[in-house]
């Protein structure tokens, strides 16, 4: 990889956390780990990437997906079961296999999620200047346009 990519790099790596430690400020009324501490940060990373899917998928693929073993997802998603924001359904293509698919309320609570997020972010960033937020919307649109085209 080139030095420029390498540059940009690190700087995505540091903006991640950086987007992160301003939303859950500690001990602050509106962070966003107070308002969700019914599930862990592993769980609902499980619940948005099955809210990626539209009709579910295996225990072994969701496995992948995440970066943890399969061993590791079984008590979660029986955790997540018995919470009733998952289900398992038949594989209609093997019978001996099974597909996790979000309940009504999974769909619920990952909405419900990304809407504080959004709420807490319009609010932290109404706290800037009028020109800080034209760089800040610019910037965001063309990060959005060259990630996209990204494989």
């Amino acid at each position: 990889m080139d030095s420029k990519a390498n540059q940009i790099a690190e700087k995505f790596v540091r903006l991640l956390p950086l987007v992160f430690n301003k939303l859950n400020k500690p001990g602050s009324k509106n962070s966003l780990k107070k308002k969700q501490d019914e599930l862990t940060h592993l769980q609902y990373h499980i619940l948005e990437e099955l809210f990626q899917t539209v009709e579910g998928i295996s225990l072994t693929e969701l496995a992948q997906n995440i970066s943890i073993s399969k061993q590791q997802m079984t008590p979660l998603i029986m955790k997540l079961e018995e919470k009733e924001y998952v289900t398992k359904i038949p594989d209609a293509n093997d019978k001996r296999s099974f597909n996790i698919v979000l309940t009504e309320k999974g769909k619920q609570i990952v909405t419900k999620r990304w809407e504080d997020f959004y709420h807490l972010f319009c609010e932290r960033i109404g706290q800037l200047d009028e020109d800080d937020l034209t760089d800040l919307d610019y910037s965001m649109h063309k990060i959005i346009r060259i990630l996209g085209k990204l494989e």
